[in-house]
């Protein structure tokens, strides 16, 4: 055995000087604020992270048209389309499933806990076509923290 090589035995301490494991650096993931060009956030190109940036990116995908954005025409939801639909069971699984399909494709880090769906506003013929989505999201990490979105569609 060379002089150089130490012996773990099993219920040994090893010394002082031998690191046991590596202990990684947590690395902080950034993208674009959301709404761009807000003065609040420290200008026009203003950056987030964590439960910030994905909050961001959720409301991101829940307001935008699929084919409003032309690198990615799929991107979106298609929500206003619900609009002017009957407020019933179906409108609202049909509302859900398209949110699943956009969440599934295009968010990361974290998963839905829970999806809820509302008519918003006072019903009437002035108003009341639009929609309430309050989304319970859990991060991927290892501490699993939960927070909610909520979107108006007008």
């Amino acid at each position: 055995m060379a002089a150089n090589q130490t012996v773990s035995v099993y219920g040994s301490i090893p010394p002082r000087y031998m690191k046991q494991g590596v202990t990684a650096k947590k690395q902080e993931v950034y993208g674009l604020s959301f709404p761009l060009g807000s003065s609040l956030g420290g200008g026009f190109m203003s950056r987030s992270s964590g439960i910030t940036m994905i909050k961001d990116a959720v409301k991101q995908l829940l307001m935008t048209q699929r084919g409003e954005r032309i690198l990615l025409p799929n991107f979106g939801c298609n929500l206003r389309k619900y609009l002017f639909q009957p407020l019933d069971e179906s409108t609202f699984e049909s509302i859900k499933r398209e949110i699943q399909y956009s969440f599934k494709n295009y968010i990361v880090g974290a998963h839905i806990a829970k999806l809820a769906v509302f008519p918003f506003g006072d019903p009437g013929p002035a108003g009341g076509n639009a929609l309430r989505v309050v989304l319970s999201l859990q991060l991927d990490t290892a501490d699993l923290e939960t927070f909610d979105v909520e979107v108006n569609i007008l």
